[in-house]
C-alpha cells in the first residue's frame, strides 16, 4: 500500500531506498515517494516587441517582467532582415495548434523562404544541453505530405484530416504551396497536385457567385453579389502552373465589374504569368483601394479581410511586375498595418510575411554591426549572421551599431503570472460547461466521489448581431481529478436522454483537454463527454473556452473554480 500522510501533507520516505517494506506484528507497510506533475492554473502568457535601429545609433531595451522564474523563458534575436520585426507573426504560424488544411499551409509556406529565421525562432534555448534545432525543411516536407493525404475523390482537398468536405480556396492556397513548394526543390507527388490544377480547372467553369457586404461611399455596408474569389485566385494559381485557362481569364477580363479588388489584381497577374503583357496592362488597376472593399473579416470561405487580401495583392505584383512603382507603396501600407494590428489571423500572417519577405530580399546589401551589451557588460557580437541571446528578462539591454544599413531585433518572454488570475467574459460568443450525472440530472456542485462517472455538457451560442460564427474552436482543460472516459458520446447506448447532442466539425482529445470545432448561431448548440473521477483531492478547475479562428474578437472564456473528489 501507499500511505500518505493527509493532515500533515507530507510522504513518509524510507531512508534509502525508494521502495522500503517495514514489519509491524503481522502487517507488511509499503512506503513510496512519487513525484506528481503539476499543471498551473494560469495559462502560459507571451510577451513580444520589435524594432529597428539605423546604422550608426544606439537602442535600449528592458524586458521587465513578473512571471514566475521556473517558467521564465526569453530570447532577444538580432538581423539585418526585416523580418525578423515581423518575427512575432511567424512564430505564432510555427505553433499554432489546430491542424486544419489552411493553417497546415500558412504554418509551412513562410518557411519555404525564411529557413533561417523559422530554424531561429523554433529553437530551444535557455536550458543547458537541451537545444535542438528547429528543422524547417523537414516540416515543409511532412506538411506536404499531410496535405496530399487529404485529397478527396474529385481532386479537391479535405478541410479536416479524414474529413469528407473541402474549401474551395483552402484548396487552391494548397495549390499555391505546393506549387512553390516544388519550385523550391521539394518532393511534391505529381499526380496529386494534376488532380488539384484539374479540380481548379473544373470549379472555374462553373461561374459562381457568392454575396458579399461591401462598404460604401459613406461607410454603409450593403451586400453585393459577385464572383467568386476563390475564381481569381484559382486562375492565378492555374498561369502559375503553366495552365493558363484562357477561356476564363477572357471571360473575368470582359466582365471586371463582377470582381471584388483584390481579384483584378490576380486577374491581371494571371495574364502577366501566362505570357500575355497587354492583357496584364489592360487589366491591372492603377491604384488598391479605389474600389469599395470587403467589410470585416469572413469566418469561412474565401478568408478575407483588408489586411490579408492587400498581402494578397502584394504577392501578385511580386510575382507579375516587381517594378510596378505601386509596389513600394503597398509595401509600406501592409508593414504600417501588420505592425499595428492588435491581432492577425493566420491568412493575414502568411500573405504577409510571403509578400514582406519576398521583397526585403530585393533589398539585400546592408553592412551594419551591433555590440550587444547587458546590464553594462558585452555579451555578444552582431557580424551579419542573426544573433539569438536568451535569458534575457529583466536585465538592461543595449544595441550600439555601426555601418551601412538597419538592424532589426525582436525579443520574445514568455511565462505564468504569479497571481494566477484568469479572464472569463463573453464577446459574440457564450459558451458554458455544465456537470451532469449518468441520467442527465445536473450536479448540484463540482464535488464527485472517486470512481464516479461524470457527464460533461457544453453550450455554446452566438449572440443575436454576431449571426452564423464558423470556425470556432472550443477548449476544455480538465483538472487532474478527472480523466476522460469516452469523448464520443455516440458510443456510449445507456446515455439516451442527450438528444440534443450535436456533431462538432473536428475533435481532437488530449489526455488533459478536449478540442472541439464547430460552426456557432444564436441557437444554442450542446456537445456531451465522459469523465471519471480519479483522483482523491482539491484540483483547480480552469474555465472553457471558446475562439473563433479567424477574428480574436470572437471569444468566450467561463467556468473556472474549483473540483473536489472524495
Amino acid at each position: 500500500m501507499i500511505r500518505v500522510d493527509v493532515e500533515k501533507g507530507t510522504i513518509p520516505q524510507p531512508e534509502k531506498n525508494p521502495v522500503q517494506p517495514q514489519r509491524t506484528g503481522l502487517q507488511t507497510i509499503f512506503f513510496e515517494r512519487v513525484e506528481l506533475p503539476i499543471r498551473p492554473a494560469s495559462p502560459l502568457q507571451k510577451r513580444t516587441g520589435a524594432g529597428v535601429v539605423a546604422g550608426g545609433a544606439a537602442q535600449q531595451l528592458n524586458l521587465k517582467t513578473d512571471f514566475l522564474p521556473s517558467s521564465l523563458r526569453s530570447q532577444l534575436v538580432v538581423s539585418r532582415s526585416p523580418m525578423t520585426e515581423f518575427a512575432k507573426d511567424l512564430r505564432y504560424l510555427l505553433q499554432y495548434p489546430y491542424g486544419c488544411l489552411e493553417q497546415t499551409v500558412s504554418a509551412a509556406f513562410p518557411q519555404l523562404y525564411y529557413g533561417d529565421l523559422a530554424a531561429t525562432l523554433g529553437q530551444k534555448t535557455g536550458k543547458t544541453g537541451k537545444a535542438s534545432l528547429f528543422n524547417p525543411n523537414y516540416h515543409v516536407q511532412e506538411a506536404i505530405r499531410k496535405v496530399e493525404a487529404q485529397q478527396m475523390y474529385n481532386g479537391s482537398l479535405s478541410y479536416w484530416p479524414g474529413g469528407d468536405y473541402d474549401n474551395w480556396w483552402a484548396t487552391t492556397y494548397a495549390a499555391h504551396f505546393l506549387l512553390e513548394a516544388q519550385q523550391a526543390g521539394f518532393d511534391v507527388n505529381k499526380n496529386v497536385l494534376d488532380r488539384v490544377l484539374r479540380y481548379l480547372q473544373a470549379r472555374v467553369r462553373k461561374r459562381e457567385t457568392d454575396t458579399y457586404n461591401i462598404i460604401q461611399t459613406g461607410g454603409v455596408i450593403q451586400p453585393v453579389t459577385m464572383a467568386k474569389k476563390e475564381i481569381a485566385y484559382s486562375l492565378y494559381v492555374l498561369a502559375l502552373a503553366g495552365r493558363p485557362d484562357a477561356v476564363g481569364l477572357n471571360y473575368y477580363k470582359a466582365n471586371r465589374s463582377q470582381l471584388a479588388e483584390d481579384s483584378r489584381y490576380l486577374l491581371a497577374a494571371a495574364f502577366a504569368l501566362s505570357g500575355n503583357q497587354r492583357g496584364y496592362q489592360s487589366t491591372v488597376p492603377t491604384r488598391f483601394g479605389a474600389s469599395p472593399s470587403i467589410a470585416g473579416r469572413q469566418l469561412d470561405g474565401a478568408f478575407s479581410s483588408p489586411i490579408r487580401d492587400e498581402a494578397l495583392v502584394l504577392n501578385a505584383l511580386l510575382a507579375a511586375d516587381p517594378a510596378n512603382p505601386q509596389v513600394t507603396t503597398l509595401a509600406r501600407q501592409l508593414s504600417r498595418q501588420v505592425k499595428q494590428a492588435g491581432w492577425l489571423n493566420t491568412q493575414e500572417r502568411a500573405f504577409s510575411l510571403l509578400a514582406l519577405g519576398k521583397l526585403a530580399k530585393q533589398n539585400a546589401g546592408s553592412t551594419v554591426v551591433a555590440g550587444l551589451l547587458a546590464d553594462g557588460k558585452a555579451i555578444g557580437n552582431f557580424t551579419g549572421k542573426d544573433l539569438t541571446v536568451s535569458n534575457v528578462a529583466n536585465r538592461q539591454l543595449a544595441l550600439r551599431t555601426s555601418g551601412k544599413g538597419s538592424l532589426y531585433y525582436f525579443w520574445e518572454t514568455e511565462g505564468i503570472s504569479p497571481t494566477g488570475q484568469v479572464r472569463q467574459e463573453d464577446a459574440y460568443l457564450q459558451v458554458r460547461r455544465q456537470f451532469l450525472d449518468r441520467n442527465g440530472a445536473p450536479v448540484g456542485s463540482t464535488s464527485f466521489r472517486q470512481n464516479d462517472l461524470v457527464v460533461v455538457k457544453i453550450t455554446i451560442q452566438a449572440a443575436e448581431s454576431a449571426g452564423e460564427v464558423k470556425n470556432v474552436a472550443i477548449t476544455d482543460l480538465l483538472p487532474a481529478g478527472l480523466e476522460i472516459e469516452n469523448p464520443r458520446i455516440g458510443a456510449v447506448r445507456d446515455l439516451t436522454w442527450a438528444t440534443d447532442a450535436a456533431q462538432p466539425d473536428y475533435l481532437d482529445v488530449r489526455d488533459d483537454r478536449i478540442n472541439l470545432f464547430t460552426t456557432v448561431t444564436p441557437q444554442p448548440k450542446s456537445f456531451y463527454y465522459l469523465c471519471r473521477a480519479v483522483s482523491k483531492g482539491t484540483f483547480t478547475l480552469g474555465p472553457i473556452s471558446a475562439d473563433a479562428m479567424y477574428n480574436a474578437e470572437y471569444h468566450s472564456y467561463h467556468g473556472a473554480g474549483v473540483v473536489r473528489v472524495r
